[in-house]
């Protein structure tokens, strides 16, 4: 069990669940109570935050971030550390990641592209004009909320995770695609860094793929280094030009040819909602030139560091491949070495003649290319084309992706014999679409040909079921072994028990495609409502009792007291006045009497003041004491008096709102509480 789970930090955050967890911090959900809300608290794991100077420069950076308050950017509410424990505490939103958005849906839509991207480009113009820079920009950072806004979270944080030995053999591979080129080559960075990252997310958004893939973190990076990706028009051509100008003007390898800012992708996103026929004169990047930090690497060396990745070596040899990258690289101007056959990356020298073996190998091939050209050309003139003597055939026509219902109506396709073979469910192709046919389109068939064709039965659907009155994780639980996701929302109920599920977005038994997201609303418990007691000091029965019903409280007993206070007034109160308590809460009143007619209400133990003979401590009291919420001052001394005698007397945090004071002694006093020396109120006291 994780040892922070039911911890109360700072007596303030009670530490309820782990929600995430990452390379330096586990991320938990708590419950502050000063301000009754949830928030997400981020602790540093212990490895980290027994590094003195690492928890400084991780407080200092965390502090910075704090600053930036934009809606797309996931708030910091506090930075702060306690019993050798660093933590932030956050924004708690709920809902996926973009990544997660992606790989249940794929490719965005323009109209979703247009939606998401200017939201991301709108907080990194906002960290980058206060000197923030994230160094870790990828679809597992931004998430998406239920309302379809974006939060970019762990803003600046990322710079401690690259000061730490992190070799290419761990955990790197989810960031590795998204890596700038100078950032791979360990070089100085600046905001123009987010922005390629940002330009590689754009890209997988658009086309539903990344730029680079690789089995390694170590191929993955090379090629963010000396290579250039498939333009997107390439990948699907309904891709507007534009926004393909706009993503590799991002990506651009050389960071002076990218945008300088976000500020100016805003910009062009602005012009292309405008008219989206605008055409921007950023061309297609080339490759980053190779310079003193930029070398091209042996083929050894590629196949030394993957191997390194595969075994994952120590971090020596990790430590000694980084140097292969960084320092080593094999020149193409390089001179040739002799052979050595100890040396496993051997480049063997050749003689000049190998390039006279290739002219006459080319030679060859041209020779024979003619030749074959010319009997093609003979035997087309005397003979005949294939498609001369068989003028029959047809061309399978493409219909992967039409309506069954459309082919089969339309006269474009009567004299083709096309029959449903089989049907399959399908996440990608809607109800009656085909997925699939056979032959494929394009090739030449028979008139007589039957063309076969799958044909989609839709997204298969899982019915949503009744999670009312469900412990919240079991649901949760249930929701997952059914291939959906949740959000959580939290809400006051007086029916549910705190923690278990009031009802679901969309209702139950609703036919849910698996990967939907449900809203969970789950019970937070009563909401008591609660209300200020007046001072009903001086006032006669009657009139505290309609003071009281104001204030939608109820009379308790009327209690009569000896007092030189004028004859049935009210000279104390069962609340303290101004006293926070929950509406029609019952309050006892004391009323001025001259003389006690209840004979045993004069005995010395029942008056007030009066101890029991023995002097034995029988019974207890708990005051509560409002403080003073004006005051200027951070703490206020509060003394509690019987008589001259002081029964209590301490010093409290004004933040505190309430404090609960237990007072000790037999029979009843009158409390007469002070703060800082200056008389507050008083109050009737009956110890149990």
């Amino acid at each position: 069990m994780d040892k922070y789970l039911g911890l109360l930090l700072d007596n303030r955050y009670e530490i309820l669940e782990v929600i995430g967890t990452g390379g330096m911090a586990v991320v938990y959900r708590a419950r502050c109570r000063l301000l009754n809300r949830y928030v997400a608290i981020k602790i540093l794991k212990d490895e980290f935050a027994s590094d003195a100077d690492f928890r400084r420069r991780f407080h200092t950076e965390a502090q910075a971030v704090a600053k930036l308050q934009h809606p797309n950017i996931v708030s910091i509410y506090d930075v702060n550390r306690t019993d050798n424990i660093e933590y932030i505490v956050m924004e708690l939103v709920e809902g996926i990641t973009l990544k997660e958005y992606m790989d249940k849906k794929g490719a965005l839509s323009v109209s979703e592209f247009l939606h998401f991207a200017p939201q991301i480009a709108a907080a990194l113009e906002h960290a980058h004009n206060r000197g923030i820079i994230h160094r870790d920009i990828k679809p597992q950072n931004i998430i998406i909320l239920r309302d379809g806004s974006l939060k970019v979270t762990d803003f600046g944080i990322a710079r401690f995770a690259q000061n730490q030995q992190v070799t290419l053999t761990d955990e790197a591979l989810g960031s590795v695609h998204y890596v700038s080129p100078e950032q791979a080559r360990g070089s100085q960075i600046d905001a123009r860094s987010d922005i390629y990252s940002f330009g590689v997310m754009m890209y997988e958004m658009i086309t539903g793929r990344l730029p680079f893939e690789g089995d390694t973190p170590v191929a993955v990076v090379l090629q963010h280094i000396n290579s250039v990706p498939l333009a997107p028009r390439e990948i699907d051509p309904e891709i507007p030009e534009a926004l393909e100008q706009i993503i590799m003007h991002a990506m651009a390898p050389n960071i002076d040819n990218r945008y300088a800012s976000a500020t100016d992708i805003l910009r062009d996103f602005e012009r292309f909602q405008r008219d989206s026929s605008v055409s921007f004169s950023y061309g297609v990047p080339a490759a980053a030139p190779p310079s003193d930090s930029t070398q091209k690497f042996s083929a050894s060396d590629v196949k030394k560091a993957q191997a390194a990745a595969e075994k994952n070596e120590s971090a020596e040899e990790a430590s000694r491949l980084r140097s292969i990258f960084r320092k080593k690289g094999a020149s193409e101007k390089a001179p040739r070495r002799p052979y050595n056959e100890d040396e496993d990356d051997y480049e063997p020298y050749m003689p000049r003649r190998r390039t006279s073996i290739f002219v006459y190998i080319i030679t060859g091939i041209l020779t024979a290319a003619i030749f074959l050209g010319g009997a093609s050309f003979i035997i087309t003139t005397i003979f005949g084309t294939a498609s001369d003597v068989d003028t029959d055939e047809l061309t399978a026509p493409y219909l992967v992706g039409k309506d069954l219902r459309d082919v089969l109506s339309s006269s474009e396709y009567s004299m083709y014999n096309i029959v449903e073979s089989e049907t399959l469910y399908s996440d990608t192709f809607e109800e009656g679409v085909i997925t699939a046919q056979k032959p494929v389109g394009g090739r030449s068939i028979k008139p007589d040909t039957t063309i076969n064709v799958t044909v989609s039965l839709g997204a298969k659907k899982v019915m949503l079921p009744d999670l009312t009155n469900v412990e919240y994780r079991t649901a949760q639980l249930r929701l997952s072994s059914l291939d959906f996701m949740y959000t959580n929302e939290y809400e006051v109920s007086d029916t549910v028990t705190e923690g278990y599920v009031i009802r679901t977005s969309p209702e139950a038994l609703t036919q849910l495609t698996p990967g939907s997201v449900v809203k969970l609303v789950i019970s937070i418990g009563r909401n008591e409502v609660m209300t200020v007691a007046p001072n009903l000091y001086g006032m006669t029965e009657s009139r505290a009792e309609r003071a009281l019903q104001a204030a939608g409280l109820v009379l308790g007993e009327v209690i009569p007291m000896e007092s030189d206070e004028e004859e049935g007034t009210v000279v104390a109160q069962s609340v303290i006045a101004d006293a926070e308590v929950p509406e029609k809460t019952a309050v006892d009143i004391y009323i001025a009497s001259r003389s006690v007619a209840d004979p045993d209400s004069t005995t010395s133990a029942n008056l007030p003041g009066t101890t029991d003979p023995s002097g034995d401590v029988k019974g207890s009291y708990v005051l509560a004491v409002k403080l003073p919420s004006d005051s200027k001052q951070d703490r206020v001394l509060v003394t509690v008096k019987s008589g001259s005698e002081v029964i209590h007397e301490q010093e409290y945090e004004t933040s505190l709102g309430i404090i609960n004071i237990t007072l000790r002694g037999n029979g009843s006093i009158l409390a007469q509480v002070y703060f800082d020396g200056v008389f507050y109120a008083d109050q009737v006291v009956i110890f149990d």
